[in-house]
């Protein structure tokens, strides 16, 4: 049995295609079994009752020398405690190539979409998806206008509005009224407490040989979260010295004004502790070449 998950702290595009990564592997004869790393956001639980389908077990216990998938993630922090004694047969994903080790050669397809759903589409055959049931072509459909922010990202390309155009008249869907409803369901954080809210989309990097942390937390407006910030500036100090990262960052994406306002902490930030970027939507492919720049600057000139 082949495990298929994405990455811990997840979003929808890790859960919605380790489903469908499952079901296509599945449809290749090769027994698969998807997982989550975690509890499933207001989003993704939106997506899966909008499908129709259960969400997937809690994944538990070692995966030392068991066959495993990754989708979404290739950076080993961001996975399992055991994934590195695991044999990873195969990824598939569309964020940089992490520090991941294969014991054997994989079937890896990374492409520099807006989302991982969108690699799996293109990576399936014709006949595969005619077999597609709507219920997952909603998964994949609510995980690209999800990662790619109903495509105001700008990490969406044409092949993610093809792919969302297939895949919404296979699930019988109006791409525009489901966009309109997931974006209300990604931005509610009612009822959230600040740590939940940190840690709910922190992913771990390492960074000219830095440990970082990034939380994102996406917004309709940046007053959704203005009584909480002390308490989230205390949760962002706190993960710092915890983890004992060297920098640890709070990204505050206000997708209807289309900015973002960051957050640091930890022995490696810059002078100033908070700056606000405009434009600035995607931590793959705006804030971590940012971040990795200035880490670049202090590196070279300490």
């Amino acid at each position: 049995m082949i495990n298929v998950f994405g990455h811990l702290n997840p979003d929808s595009d890790a859960i919605c295609s380790a489903v469908a990564t499952a079901w296509w592997l599945n449809q290749r004869g090769q027994r698969a079994k998807a997982w989550r790393l975690g509890e499933m956001n207001r989003e993704t639980q939106f997506i899966f009752q909008q499908a129709g389908v259960s969400a997937p077990e809690l994944l538990q216990g070692s995966l030392k020398d068991k066959p495993v998938w990754l989708v979404d993630f290739t950076e080993p922090a961001q996975g399992p405690e055991t994934l590195e004694e695991s044999l990873v047969l195969g990824v598939i994903d569309h964020h940089r190539l992490g520090g991941l080790f294969t014991r054997e050669p994989a079937d890896i397809c990374i492409k520099p979409f807006g989302c991982s759903a969108t690699v799996l589409w293109e990576t399936m055959s014709p006949e595969i998806r005619r077999a597609l049931p709507p219920s997952l072509a909603t998964l994949m459909l609510g995980a690209i206008l999800s990662d790619t922010i109903a495509f105001r990202s700008p990490t969406t390309t044409e092949t993610d509005r093809q792919a969302a155009t297939r895949l919404s008249a296979l699930a019988g869907i109006d791409c525009e009224a489901f966009s309109s409803e997931l974006l209300q369901a990604k931005t509610d954080i009612r009822g959230i407490d600040a740590q939940t809210l940190l840690h709910r989309d922190l992913k771990s990097f390492t960074l000219q040989g830095k440990k970082v942390f990034i939380a994102q937390i996406e917004l309709a407006s940046l007053r959704q979260v203005a009584e909480l910030q002390p308490s989230l500036l205390h949760q962002l100090e706190t993960l710092a010295n915890e983890t004992s990262a060297d920098i640890c960052v709070l990204m505050l994406t206000d997708i209807s004004h289309t900015c973002s306002e960051l957050f640091f902490s930890g022995p490696a930030r810059p002078a100033d502790s908070s700056c606000r970027v405009p434009g600035m939507l995607s931590r793959k492919k705006q804030l971590l070449p940012w971040l990795d720049e200035r880490l670049n600057e202090l590196r070279r000139t300490s």
